[in-house]
């Protein structure tokens, strides 16, 4: 009793497998019973026909002595255990059922140990491809899977954006800033990090070194945008529209690459001046506009307007573009579907194609 009670203070009721197998293997040692627990016990060979006829009288006797020891032991094995690990004994019929039962059951929480650890420690190297190192955290996610432990795709999505290497900081911002990343599958963010591999290969091999411009807020999908709107974007670099027909001026010489929410590129064919109707009946000149033909609708960069000294001003329910020190209004914006947006009617140019 003496020394089950001291196996019961050295454990916790989640079984400390390491300490509990030590002393318990040490105590029946002592008294002699280790042997049953190693080796077990054969079956009773007065119950086996082929062995019942000639077992001799010694040899059952013998069995007799080694199945007392069994039931010695494993009444000091259950003793010294938890209660929650108790009952996963309870199906054993002898000690050594018991002592491999704990075993495997120690082996497997090694294993997941062992995988919740290797999770906790992966970080990309500076010269690994993006989708190289995704493919090596989906692996021990999927290992984790298998053994019942298995990761949310949140979870996932986590820990290989916070675990990029230093030169990669900038995708995982991207996404964090205008992404939900509750709502990324494992499978969407495979797909993103693929059409961003191969924007930078086709990055590389560009001969021409191109400006790049960045529309990281592009993230809406299935959406209808009219002519007349123009959304306004904290995370796109510069003013963009796909219509040609809006500019008063173009310069086609300029091009540049357009880096998207999604990690795609498309190109930008040409920069110049749109030319605006107010509602107030005021004419406007947006200057430095990109035309970007494969683009879905225009947008107006508050950091562009920003350098022009327009600022966002709330009054009330409504959000008013204003000159920060002459206070001339550049537009009132319109909330809808998440986006924010002025509507302006173009004065369209002259320009075609």
């Amino acid at each position: 009793m003496a020394a089950a009670k001291k196996q019961h203070d050295d454990v916790s009721d989640d079984l400390n497998y390491e300490v509990w197998a030590r002393i318990a293997k040490t105590t029946l040692t002592e008294k002699g019973l280790w042997d049953v627990v190693e080796n077990g016990v054969p079956p009773d060979p007065s119950k086996v026909p082929e062995l019942a006829a000639t077992i001799q009288a010694e040899e059952l006797s013998k069995w007799r002595d080694l199945a007392v020891k069994d039931m010695k032991a494993l009444q000091i094995l259950q003793s010294s255990l938890t209660d929650s690990a108790f009952r996963k004994t309870l199906s054993a019929s002898s000690a050594k059922d018991v002592w491999d039962l704990l075993e495997k059951g120690n082996n497997e929480q090694a294993k997941l140990r062992r995988l919740e650890k290797q999770f906790e420690k992966l970080t990309m190297d500076e010269a690994e491809p993006i989708v190289s190192y995704l493919d090596r955290v989906m692996e021990i996610a999927e290992q984790m899977r298998r053994s019942k432990i298995g990761k949310s795709d949140y979870q996932v999505v986590k820990k290989v954006l916070g675990s990029l290497s230093e030169s990669h900081e900038d995708v995982a911002t991207l996404l964090e800033e205008h992404v939900d990343l509750k709502k990324v599958t494992l499978k969407r963010l495979a797909e993103f990090f693929n059409r961003y591999d191969e924007s930078v290969k086709r990055s590389s091999l560009s001969r021409n070194e191109l400006p790049v411009y960045k529309m990281l807020s592009l993230t809406l999908e299935h959406e209808t945008f009219d002519e007349d709107m123009w959304i306004l974007s904290s995370g796109t670099t510069n003013h963009m529209t796909p219509y040609v027909k809006f500019f008063t001026t173009l310069d086609r010489t300029h091009r540049g690459r357009v880096l998207l929410g999604d990690g795609s590129i498309i190109m930008a064919e040409g920069r110049g001046d749109v030319k605006i109707m107010t509602k107030e009946g005021k004419k406007k000149t947006i200057k430095n506009v990109l035309f970007v033909p494969d683009m879905d609708r225009n947008v107006l960069s508050l950091g562009q307007l920003g350098q022009l000294g327009y600022m966002m001003m709330i009054n009330g329910n409504k959000c008013i573009l204003k000159g920060q020190k002459t206070g001339k209004v550049f537009g009132e914006t319109v909330m809808d579907e998440g986006a924010l947006f002025l509507r302006y009617q173009v004065i369209e140019g002259n320009l075609t194609s």
